[in-house]
């Protein structure tokens, strides 16, 4: 009997010195029994090349098991563990998400964003409201709207962060007004000082630069404005963000003016605007191709870190017809279905909804849009590919139903 027992107590030290001879596994390592036996069996795979016996496969199971224990509760609470993301990507989610809302007032008395935003003060972290407009002479125009001050302040008690949103004026003759400004060191400056007045006026957080059909000549020129920019508010402490047009390759005229490596190197956040894919200058479309999103995506993180790139995705859709092309809000389109009872369709190529209808006069017309299931799966690359967040355009204009899906992935 004292034989076995002198046997067993041999066996318990050597199982305990080959214990603490065997590496450290590092405190930010995911202990899992997937995990592991998912290790143990690339082991053993390999095994058959290297003569190793699968029983060393199943000690380092046990092992590990025993080590993955006893060091977790060790560092737990001391240590961010990485978690693995359940979409059906399957990758690594390791990174908080941050959601921006665009807010526009597009008369005095339009309070479509201000509603959105205060109902949605736990998910949204920035807002980055439509107030001002850049001349071709450096000045900047407010485009009114309401009161910017109460704005300001119910969003920064909120915890929100307000960027001023400032566009260029559009072109009105044979000179863009854009290319005039950028084009022109002093004006550059003029402008940057203008916008630096209006960020302290309404002691704004920084500024979101959005600046459309830039000449492709004004590449460099756009990456100057930026980094003077930068180097004005920064070490104000305040943020500096742009928006950009989105591209898979640099053969793209309208979007050859955003030099995105350069624009990353002075830019806190860009803007990805992934929408638009069919609009007022086609025929009727996707608003947001879900395969051309992610190419688009996957081109910009080619130049610009995943931690200052967010995907754009829009809140409304168009209605195209033989009058025109219209852009409508959520709540519009689905009364023009209920209204002509026409169900709503599913593309599921592209991940988008649509309908036709005709109207009264005859006409027939054609409406493609966002909802909260085409938005759904805009969102699952964000998780696909850890990029920092998304940017909506805008409050106010969504399908009611998306906010539930924004909540379970931008919660504060």
């Amino acid at each position: 009997m004292n034989k076995y027992k002198n046997l067993l107590s041999w066996v318990v030290i050597m199982v305990f010195m080959m214990t603490i001879m065997l590496p450290v596994t590092p405190a930010y390592a995911a202990f899992s029994v997937s995990d592991l036996l998912g290790q143990a069996t690339a082991a053993n795979d390999s095994s058959v090349a290297t003569g190793m016996s699968t029983g060393k496969g199943m000690l380092d199971i046990l092992l590990g098991l025993l080590l993955g224990k006893f060091f977790g509760n060790a560092f737990n609470g001391s240590t961010t563990m990485v978690t693995k993301d359940n979409s059906a990507s399957g990758l690594i989610n390791s990174s908080p998400k941050e959601f921006v809302g665009f807010y526009a007032e597009w008369w005095g008395a339009d309070t479509s964003s201000y509603n959105s935003m205060v109902k949605n003060t736990d998910v949204i972290k920035t807002i980055a409201p439509f107030w001002a407009t850049m001349q071709a002479d450096g000045t900047v125009i407010d485009r009114g709207g309401n009161d910017h001050a109460a704005v300001v302040k119910t969003a920064q008690q909120k915890d929100m962060t307000v960027l001023l949103l400032v566009n260029n004026a559009k072109q009105d003759n044979t000179t863009a007004p854009v290319h005039t400004v950028l084009a022109n060191p002093a004006l550059r400056t003029k402008a940057i000082d203008n916008f630096e007045a209006y960020i302290k006026k309404y002691n704004l957080d920084g500024i979101n630069v959005d600046f459309e059909m830039v000449p492709a000549e004004d590449r460099d020129n756009l990456t100057a404005f930026m980094r003077e920019l930068s180097a004005r508010l920064k070490p104000q402490g305040l943020i500096v963000t742009i928006d950009v047009f989105p591209k898979q390759n640099e053969n793209n005229d309208v979007a050859a003016a955003y030099d995105y490596a350069e624009l990353a190197n002075y830019a806190d956040k860009i803007m990805i605007m992934a929408y638009d894919n069919h609009g007022m200058w086609s025929g009727p479309g996707p608003i947001a191709d879900i395969g051309w999103v992610e190419n688009n995506l996957k081109y910009a993180l080619k130049f610009i870190p995943k931690n200052k790139l967010y995907l754009g995705i829009a809140a409304y859709g168009y209605d195209w017809s033989a009058q025109g092309t219209q852009s409508l809000e959520y709540k519009a389109i689905m009364d023009l279905s209920q209204r002509y009872g026409q169900a709503v369709q599913w593309d599921d190529a592209a991940k988008s909804p649509y309908f036709s209808y005709t109207a009264a006069d005859g006409i027939a017309h054609t409406v493609w849009f966002e909802s909260s299931e085409s938005i759904k799966h805009k969102l699952a690359l964000i998780t696909k590919y850890d990029i920092a967040g998304a940017a909506m355009w805008k409050l106010g204009e969504e399908d009611p139903g998306v906010w539930p899906i924004l909540r379970d992935k931008f919660h504060k």
